[in-house]
């Protein structure tokens, strides 16, 4: 493994306040930060692996309604219909 430096600059007291809780858990400044950066490489790759996964199921999802179905409806024709039924509920409940 090829090492690295890395260099920012942070807030002295946040400096401070991390080196403190560092040597509460008997490890480095540098040990706790290749940790943390380590986890969020982790769960970046597990949220975009699981986003690739949900756009795979919603495709085949899609392809499956259409497949089964023959065709979708629109968002306007749906509100239509529902408009509609609940005009009748509306008549019959005055009737």
């Amino acid at each position: 493994m090829t090492e690295a430096t890395f260099t920012f600059r942070v807030d002295s007291a946040l400096k401070a306040a991390f080196n403190a809780m560092a040597e509460e858990q008997d490890m480095s400044a540098a040990q706790i930060l290749r940790r943390m950066m380590r986890e969020a490489v982790e769960n970046h790759d597990e949220a975009a692996a699981h986003g690739r996964w949900q756009l795979r199921e919603i495709g085949d999802a899609m392809h499956e309604a259409d497949r089964t179905h023959g065709h979708r409806l629109s968002n306007d024709a749906i509100e239509a219909e529902w408009d509609q039924r609940i005009e009748k509920t509306d008549q019959s409940d005055g009737a």
